[in-house]
């Protein structure tokens, strides 16, 4: 660090940068001065200085003696880890005896746990020193050393091999046999120990790990109630009404599908989506998803339940909502200029890899950018939250409102029921459960009952029908026979108001009650 002089402290001064810069007027603040240093060591680093107004950021300098300077040596030394920093003295020019004391404290940089000052972490919320919180002082910690805090090598405490999918492990193995990342004679392992070897999910003794149950479990959930992702479809641009929403609980594998599977499901750009048959033209392409989910799979934090990931589609932005952070002293423009990885879940990273599911390690954020640039799209976005990545990707061409929004809605609670209600499908198989929610609501139920109840004048009352008359008609044509619990259950609504709706269709012409009060259902009117 070079010398200052009296008019480069002028000029930090009058930046009035409070975040990075901490006025104090004497030593006599000197323990609220090295909290301050300290945040800064967390934050983004900064300067401190002592002998200027910290209100009226005039330098008035003050009095310098050799115990004032072993104050500050000794004050320096409560920090911990320990850094060698130094205390410049600077003269006051017109103020004979009076000195500028000038510290500064750098950036953190990546793996450096965070710093204390007497036994206590403190960092800065905007201009504002604080204690730091005890979530994200043990994040900063396992971030510091991830191989001591691996918790994806911990072992899963009462997993066995029975938890183990065989249907993923195999489709990892193949995919990966087919890529040249693994063996061929991976193909003939006999034991649930040899087919997970190549992946390097096990311990020394075999005992299964947090990762390998992760990866490929048959029930996640049941030992890591945040091994799911959350996946959302908002109306317009805020998040205050849902369109279509679901949690994938499977594995990490299977949650990489859905997400793609999701995203298929709502983002088209090209076509009528008034019509019931859109082209499947995504509005992001499927490579800048793929690239997103990956990151948000593999860099995900997993020692707080609390956090989950997400993504959020929007009518003009999908969101990846990431639990995590940037290695520390990192950037993403850092990430583009010098494509490189530093995967806090390296064995989860490796094995996804290695199953075929991700194409190399460190060109992610590159790839994501540079796509987007291709397809004409705003330049992706990152934004930090506390405790969170947000990866946001602006379309080119907002996402219209379409009919077949309540379809989405009737694929929403069949995927709810037949893939979170049923562990086996879940467990079996994601990509068929979603892709089967995807393309059967649309080709055989919108070709089947749709074609026929709607030609005539049924059809025009139909196209009039609006909000949630037309979900819950469009209910009825997905599931003839279904009765009012069952609808009510499906649209989250209370039975008294689904009641009332298919009245209301009732009186139009639309519906019809079949059968018995207690064994009947509501029907399409058949033209």
């Amino acid at each position: 660090m070079k010398e200052l002089t009296i008019q480069d402290i002028e000029t930090i001064v009058h930046r009035d940068e409070n975040r990075v810069m901490e006025a104090k007027e004497t030593t006599g603040e000197l323990v609220k001065g090295m909290q301050s240093g300290c945040a800064f060591l967390n934050t983004e680093g900064g300067w401190l200085f002592f002998g200027i107004h910290p209100t009226k950021l005039t330098i008035v300098g003050q009095d310098v003696a050799d115990r004032t300077r072993q104050e500050i040596a000794w004050e320096m030394r409560k920090l911990a880890p320990t850094i060698d920093l130094a205390a410049q003295y600077i003269d006051v020019p017109d103020k004979p005896g009076k000195q500028v004391i000038a510290i500064w404290f750098p950036a953190p940089v990546i793996y450096t746990p965070p710093y204390t000052y007497d036994g206590r972490p403190f960092y800065k919320v905007e201009n504002t020193t604080m204690l730091m919180p005890r979530d994200i002082f043990d994040d900063r910690l396992r971030m510091s050393d991830p191989k001591k805090f691996s918790w994806e090598m911990a072992p899963c405490k009462g997993a066995t091999v029975e938890d183990i999918d065989t249907k993923t492990l195999t489709e990892a193995i193949n995919g990966g046999i087919m890529k040249g990342r693994i063996p061929a004679n991976a193909a003939n392992a006999m034991t649930i120990s040899e087919r997970l070897s190549p992946f390097k999910v096990l311990r020394d003794d075999d005992t299964l790990t947090n990762g390998a149950i992760a990866l490929f479990g048959n029930n996640p959930y049941k030992f890591f109630l945040h091994c799911k992702v959350r996946l959302a479809r908002f109306e317009g641009v805020m998040m205050d009404k849902f369109r279509d929403q679901f949690v994938m609980e499977g594995n990490l594998f299977q949650q990489f599908q859905a997400i793609q599977d999701f995203c298929r499901k709502h983002m088209f750009m090209s076509g009528d989506q008034d019509d019931f048959d859109s082209k499947n033209v995504l509005t992001v392409p499927l490579k800048v998803v793929r690239e997103a989910a990956l990151n948000l799979l593999i860099h995900r934090t997993w020692w707080s339940e609390a956090r989950v990931p997400s993504v959020n589609i929007f009518d003009d932005r999908v969101e990846f909502m990431n639990p995590g952070a940037f290695p520390q002293g990192t950037k993403p423009e850092d990430f583009r200029r010098r494509p490189h990885s530093e995967p806090i879940n390296e064995i989860i990273a490796n094995a996804l890899f290695k199953g075929g599911a991700s194409e190399g390690w460190g060109r992610g954020i590159l790839d994501i950018y540079e796509l987007c640039r291709e397809a004409g799209l705003p330049e992706p976005e990152y934004d930090f939250v506390q405790n969170f990545v947000c990866l946001t990707i602006r379309f080119k061409t907002p996402l219209r409102p379409y009919i077949n929004g309540p379809i989405n809605s009737i694929e929403n609670s069949t995927v709810n029921g037949d893939v979170n209600g049923s562990n086996g499908d879940v467990n079996g198989d994601a990509n068929s459960t979603v892709n089967s929610t995807v393309n059967g609501p649309i080709n055989s139920p919108i070709n089947s009952p749709i074609n026929s109840p709607i030609n005539g004048p049924v059809k025009s009352l139909a196209k009039e029908l609006r909000g949630n008359l037309k979900e819950v008609y469009l209910i009825v044509l997905k599931k003839p026979g279904i009765k009012i619990k069952q609808v009510a259950e499906l649209r989250g609504k209370s039975e008294s108001t689904i009641k009332q709706q298919l009245s209301d269709l009732k009186k139009k012409g639309l519906i019809e009650y079949r059968g018995s009060k207690k064994n009947g259902g509501y029907y399409p009117v058949e033209n």
